[in-house]
């Protein structure tokens, strides 16, 4: 599956319905969100809030008839052990947000995570498809998981040059 980048706009005035804060959360909640930029605007429409939500939708991929990954193949027997508690920790994280568990992060960049442990929120952000909107939304969250691995972990992880 691919993603394709669309676009939402949301006005949100402090005198206005409160049914259109309703349909933004309900919006962001049902929906794979890549980045959303908010702004005060003083308009035609009144002072309030723009909200201009970037969010994808899933596309079929001439990768989407590609065989699925192995994670117990691809990584070590301790490294799948880790992948899979990050997958409960996704799963929980996704479930309280409400949204789905790949909008947290996929499995490939919680592998990419576990064959090079994170230790800041920018290393996070490095992984390929995590964006600065999902660093700043979840990133905390892992970095608190990898930082309680034992160091006996963490060691056996990391890449040996």
């Amino acid at each position: 599956m691919a993603l394709l980048t669309q676009y939402a706009s949301f006005f949100v005035s402090p005198f206005g319905e409160p049914t259109v804060c309703d349909e933004l959360n309900s919006f962001l909640r049902s929906h794979r969100i890549v980045n959303v930029d908010k702004r005060l605007v003083d308009g035609e429409r009144g002072t309030g809030w723009l909200f201009l939500v970037e969010y994808g939708t899933e596309t079929r991929s001439a990768s989407a008839n590609q065989p699925r990954t192995d994670y117990r193949e691809v990584l070590t027997e301790q490294e799948f052990a880790v992948f899979e508690k990050l997958r409960e920790l996704r799963k929980t994280v996704a479930e309280k947000g409400s949204v789905p568990v790949y909008s947290v992060f996929t499995n490939d960049q919680l592998a990419a995570m576990v064959k090079k442990i994170p230790a800041t929120l920018k290393d996070i952000a490095a992984f390929p498809g995590v964006g600065e909107a999902r660093t700043k939304q979840f990133g905390e969250q892992f970095l608190k998981f990898f930082a309680q691995l034992s160091p006996q972990v963490d060691e056996k992880s990391q890449p040996t040059s």
